[in-house]
């Protein structure tokens, strides 16, 4: 199997992301749906609410998430299992950003208005940093997802011959 290393590398990364707590977190969805709310129709908040609801309990399980994502690829369910992998560590990703974000604007060099620097420290605060297994479990989850290709139509009926 060509995807097997990627898929490995997808493992290895849920468990360490479970190892190191990496976590999503509920408030941040809330957070994001009240940041969003103002700029949506109110036919379309029902909608907006169901999809954060999903991607709330699919970055809750985190490493959960990506250890299912590599099932679902391993049984050829490619396209969801890279979508659930790619939600799950959207959050350690993000918080890597706002982390480095954060740290960055800490220089007293660095100026920016309060409103932003507001957000920033807000969102700060719904991230939890508790190991640096969490950060390298996500890392290698993603490249893993990246490295994951879909079998061109020729590998799939010479797969198919075979048996």
């Amino acid at each position: 199997m060509k995807n097997l290393t990627w898929i490995l590398m997808c493992f290895l990364g849920g468990i360490l992301m479970i190892i190191g707590s990496a976590i999503g977190s509920a408030t941040f969805y809330v957070y994001l749906a009240n940041l969003v709310s103002s700029y949506i129709s109110p036919d379309f908040i029902p909608l907006v609410n169901i999809i954060l609801t999903v991607l709330m309990f699919i970055a809750f399980y985190g490493g959960y998430s990506v250890i299912v994502g590599a099932i679902l690829i391993l049984i050829n369910q490619i396209r969801i299992g890279k979508i659930i992998i790619m939600v799950a560590t959207s959050f350690g990703m993000l918080g890597l950003i706002i982390f480095v974000g954060v740290w960055i604007l800490g220089h007293p060099s660095i100026t920016v208005s309060p409103a932003v620097q507001a957000i920033l420290l807000q969102m700060y605060s719904y991230f939890t940093f508790n190991s640096g297994f969490a950060f390298i479990g996500t890392i290698l989850a993603v490249i893993g997802r990246y490295g994951i290709k879909k079998p061109k139509k020729e590998e799939k009926e010479v797969s198919t011959k075979k048996k």
